[in-house]
């Protein structure tokens, strides 16, 4: 079975020509337990659904569960739960506290096609024409380290990993607060019920249990991001 991922630790990544990271080793886990081959297939974020919808691949890494999304594909149960934040240089943090100090001070944003983080700036006062898409996560936080935009706007978890990653480049992460934005759910997003049900079946009884947890500890998931 095909499972579909993005470059972006610790979710997934390729280290030592190996493929890891926490939705990957979750995915491995589930599939063996229904008794299918863990296939994975790389691409851009903006075309996880598309490829679900044209057969392309059956599950795809985990991915916030919207309502406009639970229209377009299958979700599982919730896999993790995780705060928004802002990459940033160094020497800006002090004066970029969430989406709306960004707007208000008229700052540019970085977003990835296709997530919900251009839409929560956009209802939180950035301009359409102060944010910026890219297709994935390098490209964008390169252009935070460049000065070409003043901060990308994705989940806190993978800023951090990136800044352990990439330390000496001046870059900071800020935590964007709960009144703009309320930590939220993922899931694996599947190409058909029949796909969820059977992941379901062994996710109902894995998530939460301390075999969880281990599996989540390496990648620097805490208990405050499992669902």
């Amino acid at each position: 079975m095909k499972f579909v991922w993005i470059a972006e630790p610790p979710f997934n990544y390729l280290e030592d020509g190996r493929l890891s990271g926490s939705d990957v080793e979750l995915a491995r886990y589930v599939f063996a337990g229904i008794g299918e081959t863990f296939e994975p297939v790389e691409t851009s974020f903006s075309e996880l659904l598309p490829g679900l919808a044209d057969g392309r691949w059956d599950v795809t890494t985990g991915m916030f569960a919207t309502r406009e999304r639970a229209e377009r594909a299958f979700f599982t149960l919730p896999i993790w739960a995780l705060r928004d934040g802002l990459l940033v240089r160094e020497s800006s943090g002090d004066r970029i506290a969430g989406y709306r100090s960004l707007a208000t001070m008229g700052g540019k944003l970085a977003v990835l096609a296709g997530q919900v983080q251009e839409q929560t700036a956009l209802g939180l006062g950035s301009r359409a024409d102060n944010i910026v898409i890219f297709q994935d996560y390098d490209d964008a936080a390169q252009a935070v380290a460049d000065g070409t935009v003043d901060a990308y706007a994705s989940v806190e978890v993978a800023h951090r990993e990136h800044i352990s990653r990439h330390s000496g480049t001046g870059l900071a992460c800020v935590t964007v607060p709960t009144c703009e934005r309320v930590p939220a759910s993922g899931a694996f997003a599947c190409r058909s019920p029949e796909i969820r049900e059977r992941l379901d079946g062994v996710l109902g009884g894995f998530l939460g249990t301390p075999a969880h947890a281990a599996l989540l500890a390496p990648f620097g998931l805490t208990p405050e991001n499992r669902p």
